[in-house]
């Protein structure tokens, strides 16, 4: 079958150019499709398959990729997969999701499946769980830096935040004029919160829906617009936030940011109270 232009050289993605990295592709693929169970493994024509599993050629033909691409991926050479065509070839293996996350994560890829709604499974009930347990506030964003969930001590804090339909902190940030009034420093912490945000930007920098919210902000915002063409980045944990709140006067806290384990994309965030006020409004 015949091959997209977007697997080759020469397009918008990039090669995979780490030695190593392209070797341990190569043999995940290989071990995968060796280990493929068909109905005919066992006797064709009469006698046993000699190869395990799925032949290259049939894993291509299968994803609707050319076999000398394909074979290509499983020797190690340098090659250009996209994210579509590393989501086919997943399919193909039936790759359980361990193993379809670290297929995207060996080749540089966003996968275009990876989209999980935490607030219909087990793993966003207990995170939600563990959110609403937590004695300060507390709330989990995406990879989007949307929140998910929250807890009560945060939203007696920001009750104007929540109330917004988005609940993206980038958004609430630049778009929401109460920010400017509420965050101490705004325009400093607007810079902050953006370089950030351009950790999470370059680990899923295929990925449309992140391009769009940050081609969207660009238009809406003239602050925004200028930030992020200063490219700068910033790691995110112990950084201590003030608020002028309109009840409790100035309050601080210091941010501690955890990554869960079935997706490093959701991040739990926690706010420890470092003033009296704070302290005093959480009644602790």
């Amino acid at each position: 079958m015949g091959s997209s232009p977007e697997d080759y050289g020469g397009t918008k993605y990039p090669m995979i150019r780490t030695a190593v990295r392209q070797r341990a592709l190569a043999e995940f693929l290989r071990k995968h499709r060796e280990s493929i169970v068909k109905p005919d493994d066992k006797q064709v024509g009469g006698r046993r398959r000699r190869t395990l599993g799925l032949r290259r050629e049939e894993v291509a033909e299968m994803a609707g990729i050319s076999p000398t691409w394909y074979a290509r991926l499983e020797q190690g050479k340098e090659v250009t997969p996209s994210s579509g065509a590393l989501g086919r070839i997943a399919d193909v293996l039936q790759l359980a999701p361990a193993e379809r996350a670290y297929l995207f994560e060996l080749g540089r890829r966003v996968d275009p499946n990876d989209a999980p709604n935490f607030a219909d499974d087990l793993v966003g009930k207990t995170i939600e769980g563990c959110v609403r347990s937590i004695s300060y506030p507390a709330f989990v964003l995406d990879r989007y830096w949307t929140m998910l969930f929250w807890n009560d001590e945060l939203a007696e804090l920001f009750p104007q935040w929540l109330k917004d339909p988005e609940r993206n902190l980038l958004r609430l940030m630049f778009l929401n004029l109460n920010a400017r009034t509420l965050v101490v420093d705004w325009e400093l912490r607007a810079r902050r919160l953006l370089a950030q945000f351009r950790v999470d930007f370059g680990k899923h920098i295929d990925d449309q829906k992140m391009l769009d919210l940050v081609s969207k902000l660009s238009e809406e915002s003239d602050l925004f617009r200028r930030l992020w063409q200063e490219q700068g980045v910033l790691s995110s944990d112990g950084i201590e936030k003030s608020y002028n709140h309109p009840q409790w006067g100035l309050l601080k806290f210091r941010q501690t940011t955890f990554l869960a384990a079935s997706d490093s994309s959701i991040k739990l965030i926690i706010l420890k109270p470092c003033n009296e006020a704070a302290i005093a409004c959480l009644g602790r």
